[in-house]
């Protein structure tokens, strides 16, 4: 029986692992609940965080492997999840905050992506 048990409790740690590792997310650093599509990297010595009284402005890079379109297929599938709204295509808007995200390459990658967040206070 305990033999079964060990056997059991090594299954479910090892499964555990997998689905924690798959279900893994990067985020971008200055947008703290925006994801990244898997394979694009964030440029974080490029990003930049303006943040005032009266607003605040992110702007974020991130690059790798892929297309435009399935960057914003990603985004398409995501984001209205977190509660934006697309008015057009790139173009999203939350509450207060409005995000740009312009991704630029060739047919098949890679791409290279620029995020652009504002928000009035």
């Amino acid at each position: 029986m305990s033999r079964f048990l060990a056997t059991l409790l090594l299954v479910l740690l090892v499964f555990s692992g997998v689905s924690t590792r798959a279900l893994a997310t990067e985020y971008l650093s200055g947008i703290s609940d925006l994801p990244l599509p898997d394979g694009l990297v964030e440029a974080k010595d490029k990003s930049t965080v303006f943040d005032s009284a009266v607003g605040k402005v992110v702007t974020a890079y991130a690059s790798g492997p892929g297309t435009a379109e399935a960057v914003h297929d990603f985004y398409a599938a995501t984001l209205p999840q977190l509660g934006w709204t697309e008015t057009d295509e790139g173009n999203w808007q939350r509450e207060n905050e409005t995000l740009k995200i312009d991704v630029l390459g060739p047919a098949a990658g890679p791409v290279t992506a620029t995020f652009t967040l504002s928000s009035d206070n």
